[in-house]
């Protein structure tokens, strides 16, 4: 009831903006300050939620991101994207076991989504964790091989961390799964351009 007493009061402020002020004290505690704002306002949305939970784990307030983390998967028990959102917050927040934890979670929750393993694999190679990086992209190539724009990719994120070998073995599968696409060999000339960089 108190609680329920404390959004009710906030809901005036809430139509409100703030001023540059405002945004200019600790930033772990503007993520959390924001992040409340922001649930209040859109509660449901089981990808924001589970962003909150990232912004929360940045301020310190592990018990308010695990809460967003369990309303997140309850609402969308069977995307797996929300699963690696979680995961992606649990890694940038150092919780390595939490966040290979999600990423398991992820693959049982959506067996299938080889574009959701093929990011998380983006990610946990991006955290520099290669080993549970490749098994999980193999997991994705399986499920599709003739799937090239994953595979260059996940080869952008090798040339990323400089694994070179890795880089071309999925640049391999690429040109073979569709060597008369011009798309292909462009992608992979920019990934060799950009040293792997993220693209725009």
């Amino acid at each position: 009831m108190r609680r329920l007493a404390c959004c009710l009061l906030a809901l005036p402020l809430l139509a409100q903006g703030l001023d540059e002020a405002a945004f200019r004290g600790d930033p772990h505690k503007l993520a959390g300050a924001c992040a409340d704002r922001a649930r209040l306002l859109r509660p449901k949305d089981a990808k924001m939620l589970a962003e909150y939970g990232r912004a929360f784990l940045v301020a310190g307030e592990r018990a308010k991101a695990e809460e967003c983390f369990q309303a997140a998967r309850i609402e969308s028990p069977k995307d797996g994207d929300v699963h690696r959102l979680i995961a992606v917050a649990w890694l940038r927040g150092n919780h390595k076991p939490e966040g290979l934890k999600a990423i398991a979670d992820m693959q049982i929750a959506d067996p299938k989504a080889k574009n959701v393993f093929t990011r998380a694999a983006v990610n946990l190679q991006d955290f520099s964790l290669p080993k549970e990086a490749d098994a999980l992209m193999e997991r994705a190539w399986i499920l599709d091989p003739s799937d090239w724009q994953n595979s260059i990719s996940f080869g952008r994120a090798c040339l990323r961390k400089q694994r070179r070998d890795a880089a071309a073995r999925w640049f391999a599968r690429a040109s073979q799964a569709k060597p008369q696409e011009e798309r292909m060999w462009n992608a992979i000339a920019l990934a060799y351009a950009d040293n792997g960089a993220e693209m725009n």
